[in-house]
């Protein structure tokens, strides 16, 4: 395979991978499902996850395929709604994971994914970093915030970067507070965002992710807003 085609292809591997932390993020949230079980308001979490089927299956250049969330897995962490797509871009050639997650407050809030990768073997390499999208739709008030964190295989032969995108949101605006439970607390529901790319180490040039958020937050937003 050359050096292209490892840059920009995210493999059924690496998504193994990724889902294990995912897995080990919802079964955790669980417990937080019970502890604020008061505080859950089961029709507006229906209804806000019944705005994920609004997220175009394609943005763009980009299309996408589904993948699937385990259906035991959501039952007890009590996802109320999920999507996950993987998404490639036909002009460039770049490949990202999207994951958006629905459900109560309690249990969005919690488990970053640093916990969960390191958690099912990863390293962490850098980060987790705030960075900011804008979305010219709306102006500069709109503009979402999402954390950035980059991991790798300590044993593995190759150099492969798995990067991760994540915040949370009540409206379709992204945010990346460093309390999120704290934050959020008392909102009848919340969605997680996750968007995953690949690359070689040396190839930070390859901003797979990236290029994907700025066409696609604005479209997601749409999608999510009440």
């Amino acid at each position: 395979m050359s050096e292209t085609e490892l840059r920009t292809n995210l493999s059924r591997r690496d998504f193994a991978h990724c889902t294990a932390g995912f897995f080990a993020l919802l079964v955790a949230s669980g417990a937080d499902a019970v502890l604020n079980r008061g505080l859950n308001d089961p029709e507006a979490v229906k209804a806000a996850a019944a705005r994920l089927s609004l997220i175009p299956e394609q943005i763009g250049s980009w299309t996408s395929s589904p993948e699937e969330i385990d259906e035991r897995e959501k039952r007890l962490a009590g996802i109320g709604g999920s999507l996950r797509r993987t998404y490639r871009n036909a002009e460039n050639g770049y490949v990202v994971s999207l994951t958006v997650l629905c459900g109560a407050a309690g249990p969005m809030s919690v488990h970053p994914p640093t916990a969960c990768f390191e958690g099912v073997g990863y390293e962490l390499c850098s980060g987790p970093a705030v960075v900011t999208f804008n979305d010219r739709d709306t102006g500069e008030d709109a503009d979402s915030a999402l954390n950035r964190a980059a991991f790798r295989l300590p044993d593995a032969t190759s150099s492969d970067i798995v990067r991760v995108f994540w915040g949370w949101s009540d409206n379709g605006i992204w945010k990346a507070p460093k309390n999120p439970r704290l934050v959020f607390r008392g909102q009848p529901y919340l969605f997680k965002l996750y968007v995953v790319d690949r690359s070689l180490q040396q190839a930070d040039d390859v901003k797979q992710a990236e290029t994907f958020l700025e066409q696609a937050l604005p479209v997601i937003r749409k999608g999510l807003h009440p």
